[in-house]
Parts: structure tokens; C-alpha cells; sequence
């Protein structure tokens, strides 16, 4: 899940990793090669600007649009059933979080459904390790543009997805708990494939379109200094991944195992 790229000259290169947003033991796999590297890059980039996020409060930016509330999607039979099901497999009222997206509950439950070990995800603890030894901090995307993305999601995708995770709520943590293993193993190109698929039609707005906006920031912050870049790790495989961007536009990469 690590790689250096350069151009000419191999000692002069910078550095991309796969993260996950998880707290799990799996996620930290690749830990403490990450913060080796990190210390010898002059600047550590994440996906997106954490530093931004300090004085926000996120959630609201996840509040269903015109106050909908979440039981408003379902009938009440079916929501009924969805708030026993959800509070016998993850001890979570629905009700806590009415007024919340369909993609907000999801992740929710995402999170609940892999066990965390460590008190932060992944990706919090290196921007921290980053900040504590006085590397520059920015994103490869903004706020803002992560706010964007997330709110263009369309609702009845959402709803959809929602409802397929509750008709077999096993499977679901099992796909969670499948994706969690290939990123310790370093499958990279197995969990792009898995993410993809399950993106169905906004897999342009997700993975895609942003590969290619994140691979031209990544260039360009690159150029200017040796950077370390944190980035989810779905967004390097595959033709249209950044790994395959960076390798047209004449940078070779290596992976670093050690």
C-alpha cells in the first residue's frame, strides 16, 4: 500500500499510500512503514485537508435536505423492522440519527460493523504523526470538494443502498470485513474491484472523476516539493486509478515493501 514515484532521478521522489478511515487493526497494517516515510518528505498531504475540519462540526453537513426524516423514506412497517434489525446487530437507535442521510447511516454502520482497536482511523492518526513532527499539512482535495462529492450523492441511490444492506445485514459485514482483510494483505487491486462494483452508478462521481482531479494535484504538489500522500486506497488500480495516471504522464513507480 506504499509506493515512491519520480520522473529522472529515483532520490528524488515522493511518496503515495493507501489508507483506510477505519480504527481496526487491519487498517494499521502499514502503520509504522507510513511514518518512516512521512519523515522524509517535506510535506504530508492527506486525501483531504484535516486541518479544515477542525472548527466544523461534519455532521451537519450530512442533515437530510429540506428536513426530511429518515423514517420518511420507508413505510413504517418495513422502518419498523429496519430499527429492530439495526439495534439487535449493532446496539444503534435509528432514531438517534432521523435526520441524517441514508449515506450517513450507512457509514455508521459500517463503522460499527469492523471492531476498533486503536481510538483514531488510520488516516487521523498519520495527519497527527505528520503535524506532531512539523511537516507542512494540506489535502489533495478540499473540504469542500469532499462536502460536494458526498452531497451530489443521489437520494435514491442512497436509499437503495440502505435497503440491499438491510435485506442481508451478514452479508453486509461480511463485504466490510472482506474489504478490511485485502487491504492488510495489500490487495489493492482486489479492493478497487470490490468498490467499484458496489458504486454502481455514482462509481464516476466517487472514484473516477476524482482520480483524475486528485493525480493532477498530486503532480502538482509534487513538483514543488517531496510530498507524502495519504489517499483511500480504492483510488489506485485499474486503468483510470491514480497509479495508472501517474505512469501516462511519464512517472514510474515503485513500491516499497520495507
Amino acid at each position: 500500500m506504499l509506493w515512491k514515484f519520480y520522473k529522472h532521478d529515483p532520490d528524488i521522489c515522493s511518496y503515495l499510500m493507501g489508507t483506510m478511515h477505519l480504527a481496526t487493526k487491519e487498517a494499521y497494517t502499514y502503520a509504522d512503514i507510513a511514518k518512516k516515510y512521512i519523515l522524509k518528505a517535506a510535506v504530508y498531504a492527506g486525501e483531504m485537508n484535516l486541518g479544515e475540519s477542525v472548527d466544523e462540526d461534519l455532521t451537519s453537513f450530512f442533515l437530510s435536505p429540506g428536513g426530511k426524516l429518515f423514517q420518511e423514506n420507508f413505510r413504517p412497517k418495513v422502518y419498523k423492522k429496519y430499527q429492530t434489525l439495526v439495534r439487535k446487530c449493532y446496539d444503534i437507535s435509528l432514531d438517534d440519527y432521523k435526520r441524517y442521510t441514508p449515506f450517513y447511516i450507512n457509514n455508521l454502520l459500517a463503522e460499527a460493523a469492523l471492531p476498533a482497536v486503536y481510538h483514531q482511523p488510520l488516516d487521523q492518526y498519520l495527519w497527527e504523526f505528520a503535524v506532531h513532527n512539523n511537516r507542512i499539512t494540506t489535502g489533495v482535495e478540499s473540504l469542500r470538494d469532499q462536502i460536494d462529492i458526498l452531497q451530489n450523492i443521489p437520494m435514491d441511490y442512497q436509499i437503495k443502498a440502505f435497503r440491499d444492506n438491510m435485506k442481508n445485514i451478514k452479508a453486509f459485514r461480511h463485504k466490510l470485513l472482506s474489504i478490511n482483510a485485502m487491504y492488510a494483505d495489500g490487495q489493492y487491486r482486489q479492493l478497487y474491484k470490490s468498490t467499484q462494483k458496489s458504486m454502481g452508478k455514482i462509481r464516476n462521481l466517487m472514484i473516477y472523476d476524482r482520480n483524475k482531479k486528485m493525480a493532477n494535484a498530486i503532480i502538482r504538489m509534487s513538483d514543488e516539493k517531496s510530498s507524502f500522500f495519504a489517499i483511500g486506497a480504492a483510488h489506485f488500480a485499474g486503468n483510470k486509478g491514480i497509479l495508472a495516471f501517474l505512469k501516462k504522464e511519464g512517472y514510474k513507480i515503485k513500491q516499497i515493501t520495507h
